[in-house]
C-alpha cells in the first residue's frame, strides 16, 4: 500500500510538466497556447494561482521524500 501511495504522489508531482511533455511528444503547441491565454489574465489573478501551484508542488515532493524516509 505504501508503494502505491508513493507512486501516486510521484504522478501528482509530474502533473505540472504534462504540457511540456505533450508538446515534446506530439509536437503540439499546448504550452504556448496556455501561456497566451494566461498572459491576458490580470496580475491579481495570476499571482495567487501561481503561489498555490508552487506550494502544492513543493508539498507533493515533501510528502514523497517523507514516504521514502519511512520505507
Amino acid at each position: 500500500m505504501k508503494k502505491l501511495v508513493l507512486a501516486l504522489e510521484v504522478v501528482l508531482g509530474l502533473i505540472p510538466f504534462l504540457p511540456l511533455l505533450s508538446d515534446t511528444i506530439f509536437k503540439t503547441n499546448i504550452h504556448t497556447s496556455i501561456m497566451k491565454m494566461t498572459l491576458q489574465w490580470p496580475l491579481w489573478l495570476k499571482m495567487p494561482i501561481f503561489l498555490i501551484c508552487v506550494l502544492l508542488y513543493l508539498y507533493f515532493w515533501y510528502t514523497i521524500f517523507k514516504e521514502i524516509k519511512n520505507l
